[in-house]
């Protein structure tokens, strides 16, 4: 049975909150009693009464509720039933038992099931206390509710954004890796086309110019002797002709050997940088001083071959270049990093701004990055030019001027390495 009670008139000049008051209760002039008692309190009510399971159902359905008043025992209907029938609907309302006459342990049982409290009937002034007590604490329930579900979306978005976020720096990450690997693949390739070019360009020098100025030099041959048997005055010049043909033929000959040398033989870079040195006085008829200072690591021979490379390309840009009329190859072990040096005492390194397009530079950078090394180019206060080529030996990590030690700072700074005489 469901029956709708009018709400009593307000009285005069009296501000009232309304209240939405479900009566779960058999008897029409307990409920009148009930509505009474909350409009004394200064409430404006508006009520329903029923006193089945199907009536609480339907009006549970039909309306919104602030607060349940419920009796405990009826013929057809009891507060713990009503009680399964509110979980059901998963509604927070304030739920009331009022009873003329409940024993302590049924209360607590009901109180554990989900009512909020009770009151007997025979002391309805506890019932507005109540009431109001019930009313906060489910104001109280519900902004907590809606604080913990602002607060679940809220790191669910952030949740989300972290993930997509994730997800760009890792696309991002990806391709930066695939860049950096394109970049190496780039620089090996500009490389191995520089290294073929040296090839071409020597055995040009030796099977076409070296087989010329030979032929060359047998016809001035040839012809000095005819001049010879003819007592003619010229042969002398035949002969200084002869001689500096013989010498171009040298000169183009070790050319030749130089840039089809492409390969390395053996893993010491001391020995191969002292060979070079050898070749530059027996090419260049200049002073070229090798110095290795303290054991050297073991090292991959692709890095021997780049620092090699690093130190023929230094050592050619001074001759040629710089005309540098001394060289100096120095190599240390030092702390954290290997360090070679090229020290010539030629004109001094400029950098203007189109250095960039020196193809000789950037392979020598090229060739550093390709063994993490750092290379540094500077002139000398009076005179010439210092080379500078540092690696890294005691990890993999890349060598660069922020995480060097402030020892190797002031060994870079000092430009220590072999002195010309």
């Amino acid at each position: 049975m469901s029956t709708v009670l009018k709400t009593p008139s307000p009285s005069l000049g009296i501000a009232r909150r309304s209240l939405r008051v479900l009566l779960v209760e058999d008897s029409e002039p307990d409920a009148v009693l009930l509505t009474r008692a909350l409009d004394r309190g200064g409430f404006a009510v508006t009520s329903q009464r029923v006193d089945t399971p199907e009536a609480m159902d339907a009006a549970l359905n039909s309306h919104p509720w602030d607060l349940i008043l419920c009796d405990h025992a009826m013929p057809r209907f009891s507060a713990p039933e009503a009680l399964e029938i509110l979980k059901r609907h998963r509604l927070d309302i304030p739920f009331i038992i009022v009873s003329g006459y409940i024993e302590e342990e049924t209360a607590v049982a009901a109180m554990k099931a989900g009512a909020h409290d009770y009151v007997m009937k025979d002391r309805l002034a506890r019932l507005v206390p109540a009431v109001e007590r019930e009313l906060r604490d489910a104001e109280v329930r519900r902004a907590r509710e809606k604080f913990e579900a602002d607060l679940r979306r809220a790191h669910e978005d952030l949740e989300l954004r972290v993930e997509q976020r994730t997800a760009d720096l890792r696309a991002a990450n990806l391709k930066l890796k695939n860049v950096i690997q394109e970049r190496k693949r780039l620089e090996n390739e500009l490389l191995e086309i520089a290294e073929n070019e040296r090839r071409r360009i020597g055995f040009d020098l030796h099977d076409d110019i070296g087989q010329k100025l030979t032929g060359l030099s047998l016809m001035l041959k040839g012809l000095e002797q005819r001049l010879s048997n003819e007592q003619h005055p010229c042969v002398g010049d035949a002969r200084k002709v002869q001689a500096i043909i013989d010498e171009v033929i040298h000169y183009t000959h070790n050319l030749a050997r130089q840039f089809a040398s492409l390969d390395v033989k053996g893993d010491d870079l001391s020995v191969v940088l002292k060979g070079l040195a050898g070749n530059v006085k027996r090419m260049f008829d200049i002073p070229c001083a090798c110095n290795v200072k303290g054991p050297l690591p073991d090292m991959p021979s692709h890095t021997t071959v780049q620092l090699y490379k690093i130190a023929q390309e230094a050592v050619s840009n001074a001759i040629k270049h710089g005309k540098a009329r001394q060289v100096a190859i120095g190599l240390s072990s030092h702390n954290e990093h290997l360090v070679m040096t090229i020290r010539n005492d030629g004109l001094p390194f400029s950098q203007p701004e189109c250095s960039k397009n020196r193809m000789g530079l950037r392979i020598m950078n090229y060739r550093a990055n390709t063994i993490g090394a750092i290379l540094e180019i500077k002139p000398i206060e009076k005179s010439g030019t210092l080379v500078t080529c540092t690696l890294p030996i005691e990890n993999g990590h890349r060598v660069t001027h922020h995480n060097l030690s402030k020892e190797s700072k002031a060994f870079l700074r000092s430009g220590q390495g072999p002195t010309l005489s």
